[in-house]
C-alpha cells in the first residue's frame, strides 16, 4: 500500500486544475469581503456601546447622589451639628459640622449641569427630617431629571422630565 502525503496530493490537484503556487491562502476578494463585513458590524455596534456607557454613567451618578444624601441624613440624626450638602452648577459638596469641614466634593460628569430651583443646599435636622423642602434639576446630555425633597423623613425621589 502506498501512502501519499496530503501536501503532495494538494500540489498534484492544483497542477491539474492549472493553479500555480501554493493552494493555501486567500484571494484579495475574499479578504476584502471579510474586512467589509467586519467594518459594517463594528459600525453598527459602536452607537449601541456608547448608549450603554451613557446610561451606566447616569445610573452610577444618581446612585452615588442617593448614597450621599443618605450619608448626610445619617450624620445629622442625633447630632446638633449643621451638616449640609451645598449645591453648585458643576458639583456638590458635603460639609459636616459647624467647623465647615468639607467631607467630599463630587463633580458632575462633563456636559451635565445642576439647576438650583428652590434649594441652595440640602440639610437634615436631628430627627432625620429635611430642613427645607424643595426641588433641584440635573441636566444631562440627553435628559433632565428633577429631584424632589418633600417635607418629612423621606430622602427625596428622582423623576425624569
Amino acid at each position: 500500500m502506498m501512502r501519499i502525503s496530503f501536501m503532495k496530493t494538494v500540489k498534484h490537484l492544483s497542477q491539474i486544475n492549472g493553479i500555480k503556487g501554493t493552494p493555501f491562502g486567500f484571494t484579495l476578494i475574499e479578504v476584502l469581503m471579510v474586512l467589509s463585513i467586519y467594518s459594517i458590524l463594528l459600525l453598527l455596534c459602536t452607537p449601541i456601546v456608547l448608549s450603554v456607557i451613557s446610561n451606566q454613567q447616569e445610573k452610577q451618578f444618581f446612585e452615588t447622589l442617593q448614597f450621599d444624601v443618605l450619608y448626610l441624613q445619617n450624620m445629622s440624626i442625633g447630632s446638633d451639628d449643621y451638616n449640609r450638602m451645598v449645591l453648585d452648577t458643576e458639583y456638590y459638596s458635603i460639609i459636616l459640622g459647624n467647623t465647615q469641614e468639607v467631607r467630599t466634593t463630587r463633580k458632575l460628569p462633563p456636559g451635565w449641569s445642576l439647576e438650583k430651583r428652590t434649594l441652595d443646599f440640602i440639610s437634615f435636622n436631628a430627627n432625620g427630617s429635611i430642613r427645607k423642602a424643595g426641588t433641584i434639576a440635573i441636566h444631562t446630555k440627553t435628559d433632565t431629571y428633577k429631584i424632589i425633597f418633600p417635607i418629612g423623613k423621606g430622602r427625596g425621589y428622582i423623576e425624569k422630565e
